[in-house]
């Protein structure tokens, strides 16, 4: 198989992470209080649903009305393929609150990355659901209520009940949320929450005894401009098992980089650089969600992955730097260009590239630079882990230029018969301060790259040396 093709594959398991997250919360009588009307005259009624009676339950089921599902434009009743009760917002009022039990901070930080960060997450309550027994819901999608909805949040109470399980699919993946089973396990009373993306198919199974209690909010994205609080929790992370055996798979291909390369890993989260200069190229504590993933089946692949940024130079250079030696301001030797200042007083790593082999192959035999690296890309740099700098300019008039970085991970895969591939081989690196970093080449001679425009070869990931 091809190297891009082979990059191809390792792109798909980074990305392909589940659609959803979960969790259970106690709760106490506070928060589990429901008041609502019954459907004789309007007659106010409550009940704790932290623990509630079967006789307590059947009442709230008789005051709800039976349940449609959106078709299209309209809402439908059909109880061939949904089965349930159903009580509209107007006719009852909850104590929970999803934002002060810290539900809505999961959603945001499990769910959102890239862009999407940098945005709240608005839930809606939008209606109360009776699954008695006998009750069910076939497999649908939700009906997006709003330009910014991205996907729904249900909240199952830990009323007795069996079945029920919310089935979900996604792209020939498959998922089961048995939230009978998640309450019912807990020693004090909870309720378990699951939040997913609009895309993806769900369906309730048969309700086999008892009642199951959920509140369903739809998920917006609130664009209003505002700061973050930081959140400790972590995002949902893909499996490590895909990306490890198509690693593992790539490895022992002599036709994935038989010459070896570095491979590059856009971020898919933003990071303040403060933390990431606060830490080591070679430890990926600051890394959350995929990209922790990335950095971890790497180590335990005997690999030597390391985080760095890219910078480009006003000649349209990249330039890889180790975070350990990250510019980000301050003095800079103006009388130099910066890919010279990188490279002497950052540990930086010219990566190599065709339109521009001359210049830098100039300024290697002029100024004894550290040797171009060759470099492909698993998965692109984002802007969303771009960080700029500035400096005071040298000229007539004082003034300020920016330059402008992207954070990634870097790997080293040496060629075909001297790459590691083995998980028994793996081993701590964090006590030799020169593994993973670019800067550091033990035997592997990269000079050679600078003569193979001799031949007018050039490896692009495709693979095709």
């Amino acid at each position: 198989m091809a190297t891009r093709q082979i990059l191809d594959t390792w792109q798909a398991a980074i990305t392909r992470k589940p659609p959803f997250c979960t969790g259970t919360i106690p709760i106490l009588s506070e928060d589990a209080t429901l008041f609502y009307k019954d459907k004789e005259g309007g007659k106010a009624r409550w009940l704790d649903l932290s623990q509630a009676t079967m006789d307590d339950l059947q009442i709230l089921t008789e005051a709800c009305e039976p349940a449609t599902f959106g078709l299209g434009q309209r809402d439908v009743l059909d109880e061939d393929y949904r089965k349930a009760g159903k009580m509209d917002r107007s006719n009852f009022l909850v104590s929970l609150d999803v934002a002060h039990l810290g539900i809505v901070d999961r959603v945001r930080a499990q769910l959102l990355e890239g862009d999407d960060e940098k945005y709240y997450v608005k839930a809606e309550l939008y209606k109360l659901n009776v699954y008695a027994k006998g009750s069910f819901f076939k497999s649908h999608k939700d009906t997006p209520r709003g330009d910014n909805m991205f996907g729904s949040l249900v909240i199952v109470f830990p009323t007795p009940h069996d079945g029920g399980a919310l089935k979900l699919s996604h792209e020939g993946q498959d998922w089961t949320f048995n939230s009978a089973a998640l309450t019912q396990s807990e020693a004090t009373p909870s309720i378990a929450y699951i939040a997913f993306y609009s895309d993806v198919d769900h369906e309730v199974t048969l309700v086999t005894s008892g009642h199951r209690v959920t509140l369903t909010y739809n998920l917006f994205l609130d664009t209003n401009p505002g700061r973050i609080p930081p959140s400790t929790v972590e995002p949902v992370a893909p499996d490590d098992g895909p990306f490890r055996d198509a690693v593992k798979a790539a490895l022992d291909d002599p036709y994935f980089l038989p010459k070896g390369s570095y491979v590059g890993f856009g971020l898919s989260f933003k990071y303040p650089i403060s933390q990431v200069e606060e830490g080591r190229s070679t430890d990926a504590r600051v890394l959350k969600g995929s990209d922790a993933m990335i950095f971890r089946v790497l180590k335990k692949l005997s690999l030597s992955p390391s985080l760095n940024a890219v910078y480009e130079d006003n000649n349209d250079v990249n330039i890889l730097v180790p975070s350990d030696d990250l510019f980000t301001g301050g003095y800079y030797f103006g009388d130099e260009d910066f890919m010279t200042y990188l490279c002497g007083y950052h540990n930086g790593r010219v990566i190599r590239d065709s339109a521009q082999r001359s210049y830098y192959k100039e300024a290697y035999r002029v100024q004894d630079l550290p040797v171009p690296i060759r470099m492909v890309w698993a998965t692109p740099l984002t802007l969303h882990s771009s960080f700029e700098s500035s400096y005071p300019a040298h000229g007539n008039e004082p003034s300020t230029q920016y330059v402008y970085a992207n954070l990634c991970i870097a790997v080293k895969i040496g060629p075909f018969g001297d790459r590691a591939s083995r998980e028994e081989l793996a081993h701590d690196s964090s006590d030799d301060s020169s593994e993973g970093d670019p800067a550091s080449d033990g035997n592997w001679n990269d000079e050679a790259f600078l003569d193979e425009d001799k031949d007018g070869e050039e490896d692009n990931g495709s693979g095709e040396e």
